[in-house]
Parts: C-alpha cells; structure tokens; sequence
C-alpha cells in the first residue's frame, strides 16, 4: 500500500494505476487493505479524516467538544472542524456518528475482542464455507491485534470489565480481551516497524482516542502491516 503525499494527486498518479481502492481506514477498510497488499496487490487507501497521534487525543470536556463535528440536514447547518475526531450526522429523524482519523472506529473504542458464541454461529445465514476458518480467522485477528487480558491488579479491571461486556452472555465473559497493550501477556505477533506502543494505565479515555498510546489501532496494526508488506 502506497502512502499518500498529496491528496490532489491520490488516485491513479502511478503509470500502471493501482490494483485496488479501499475506502475507508476502520476495522472493514484495514483488514481488506492489508490482505490485498500482503497479497502483492498495489492499493489505493482513501481516507477522509487525518493521522492522529496520541497528543492529539482530546482529554477533557472543552477538548471533546472542539473534537465534534455537527451536521444537520433539517436545519441546513453545520459547524465544527471537517476533520474532527467525532462525525455527527442528522438527517430526517436518523442520527448517526463516526470516527474520523487514519484507523476509523478503532480509534475510539476499547478494542473489545470476543470469540463468537456457538449459538451465533450456528445461524444458517452464516455461508458454510465459512465454518472450517472460522477459529484460524478469530485467532489471526486477535493475533494482530495484540489483544490482552485486564490485569487483576488494576483497582478499575472490575469496572472496565463490565462497561465492556455490558450484556453479553455470562459463558464468554471470562474470554474478553482488548486490543490494548498492558505489557502483560506475551505475544507471537511482532508489530511493524516504528510501532510501539506504551503501557495503559486505565484512565478510561479509550472512547475519545488513547492519549498514552497503548491502544493496537488499525493504523498501527493492519495498515502499518500493510505498508510494511507493500515496501518488501
């Protein structure tokens, strides 16, 4: 995958063009990107939001809101920076929101990683082809994700534990892990080059971007992954 230096000339500048065009940089974008490039595909990521590194993280209220984007489509208004961090959409009597940066919705949540539960899978809209890869698919994501266990030894990893879960069925709630680094539990998958990370110390801030750089965003997994196989 081929960073971009200027967005004016993005698309198609190469001689021979690209193989393929991902839009978007959250978890669906990242994962195609790097699976195409790692197999010698030549991909074009498109990206509205910018990079944003742990500095740049808003961590307190007059922050998160200088971080908010509105727009209206019954009033005809919008305000707010077109690159923020948080993307808010009216329209009718819909409203949705999104994270915009380099790694999409992985940039403001926990990272929460689950195994599916059997009844799930079990779900006949599931294609069947599916079911042999099922467990090698789960474990090279959670391999690449560096996902970990909260430490025991956090005063708030029973708090977090169930602000995360939330209502999820008692029999995977000992199986969740996040996709954070807690320099705890060792892992098989080494990440690229000039991506490491610092310790989480549990402030609480996952949902407004991880200001202490311990979060295993898609920037700095799948697409760093990605970058890395394409310059080989």
């Amino acid at each position: 995958m081929e960073k971009t230096a200027d967005s004016k000339q993005m698309l198609f500048d190469g001689e021979d063009g690209y193989d393929a065009v991902v839009v978007g940089s959250g978890y669906g974008g990242s994962v195609a990107a790097c699976r195409l490039s790692m197999a010698g595909f030549k991909v074009c990521l498109v990206e509205k939001g910018r990079k944003w590194e742990a500095k740049d993280f808003p961590t307190d209220s007059f922050q998160i809101m200088s971080a908010v984007r509105m727009e209206s489509q019954n009033l005809g208004v919008s305000f707010g920076p077109k690159d923020a961090l948080f993307q808010v959409y009216e329209q009718n009597d819909s409203l949705a929101a999104a994270a915009c940066g380099l790694g999409g919705g992985s940039l403001v949540n926990a990272g929460v990683m689950l195994p599916t539960p059997v009844r799930t899978r079990r779900n006949s809209k599931w294609p069947k082809e599916w079911e042999p890869d099922w467990e090698s698919c789960e474990a090279s994501a959670a391999t690449i994700m560096r996902i970990q266990s909260i430490p025991v030894q956090f005063t708030v990893a029973k708090i977090m534990k169930e602000i995360d879960v939330g209502e999820v069925e008692e029999m995977v709630q000992d199986s969740m892990k996040l996709s954070m680094n807690f320099d705890i539990e060792e892992s098989s998958y080494r990440l690229p080059e000039h991506q490491n990370l610092d310790i989480c110390i549990a402030c609480g801030n996952c949902l407004a971007g991880c200001p202490y750089n311990a979060k295993n965003s898609t920037d700095k997994t799948y697409l760093a992954s990605a970058i890395q196989a394409y310059s080989l």
